[in-house]
């Protein structure tokens, strides 16, 4: 099942467990596939540095870097939309639709409150996990 992953969600389970962490689970076992522009890698590697660095903990970074470019579908976006009230969360909506996801998984309010864009469901991680 092809999804995108908010930043926010692979922090969560990156850094702080709970119930992105049982996704990312699912990740690593291969029971979902993480769909990622080259921009929301991006956004993704800033996050994880920002927040090891705080908390003292560049291997983590590290790990993270290596295994993200491997182990994400990387989406060439097709098409930009300019649908949700945070214009930089457009590249989530942009990415789930130019790689055909399922779900894009977000803790984020201005993507929650779209529900849908087309054939791809917007939900937080513990309805996703439900719907699973």
């Amino acid at each position: 099942m092809k999804v995108v992953l908010d930043t926010n969600v692979l922090a969560s389970g990156v850094f702080w467990g709970g119930t992105p962490l049982k996704i990312l689970d699912l990740w690593r076992r291969q029971e979902l596939q993480v769909l990622a522009s080259e921009s929301i890698l991006d956004e993704y590697l800033r996050t994880i540095k920002r927040i090891a660095e705080k908390i003292n903990r560049p291997d983590l970074y590290r790990a993270w870097a290596l295994v993200l470019p491997s182990k994400l579908r990387l989406v060439s976006v097709k098409k930009s939309f300019r649908l949700c009230r945070d214009p930089n969360d457009n590249m989530f909506i942009d990415c789930a639709i130019s790689g055909k996801a399922r779900y894009i998984v977000t803790g984020d309010e201005d993507l929650l409150v779209l529900n849908q864009v087309m054939n791809v469901r917007i939900l937080d991680a513990k309805r996703f996990l439900l719907l699973l």
